[in-house]
């Protein structure tokens, strides 16, 4: 069964140019009311200041009804902490001992205080992960990982229009800048036709 230290370091390993973290130590969200092994983890997009905290509560309990109920109540006062626009980014990492792939299953779909992922028996931390918004990026093509949307469609319309290849790569660093919409605009027209006027 995975382990929350286990849990933090790959959650700090993932996040690794693709987020900002500030762990336990760092987070006043309070712990859990009732007996279980706990930490927190909060991650915020890098380069992106209008960025808001992603929050992590990580559970580790054997399955029983009174400590799951327990780590609900956790993520229940948790969410009523948080300012309002950082409650859609409450998420629960469960990791349960003794629980059947049925139940972890029907935890996961329970999405009230916030979203959950239950571990699997037997399942490593990077499986885990790619099941949450921590999911490895890919290029389109690669099964085993999700890929990223953005990338996969910049892809497609190389395959269709050869001739947008040499500029892909700056297309994709445009809009991932956080530029408002008229400058990602002009700053593409500028990329492919250059700085002459366009009529």
């Amino acid at each position: 069964m995975l382990t929350i230290p286990e849990m933090v370091a790959a959650i700090a390993k993932r996040a690794e140019g693709r987020y900002e973290v500030s762990l336990s130590g760092t987070c006043e969200l309070g712990s859990p009311s009732i007996e279980i092994d706990s930490a927190t983890v909060q991650l915020k997009r890098v380069n992106q200041e209008s960025a808001g905290w992603r929050t992590v509560l990580i559970a580790a309990l054997t399955f029983d009804s009174a400590r799951i109920q327990g780590a609900f109540r956790w993520a229940a006062d948790v969410r009523d902490m948080l300012a309002e626009p950082q409650t859609a980014d409450l998420y629960m990492f469960m990791l349960i001992e003794g629980i059947a792939s049925e139940d972890a299953a029907r935890l996961e779909t329970d999405d009230r205080f916030c979203r959950k992922v239950v571990a699997r028996e037997q399942e490593c931390v990077d499986s885990f992960l790619d099941r949450s918004f921590l999911a490895t990026l890919s290029p389109a093509g690669s099964s085993d990982n999700i890929s990223d949307p953005l990338l996969a469609s910049l892809g497609s319309l190389g395959l269709t229009h050869s001739w947008v290849v040499p500029h892909l790569d700056t297309w994709r660093e445009l809009l991932l800048s956080g530029k408002s919409g008229v400058d990602i605009a002009e700053a593409l027209r500028t990329v492919v036709f250059g700085d002459e006027d366009t009529q």
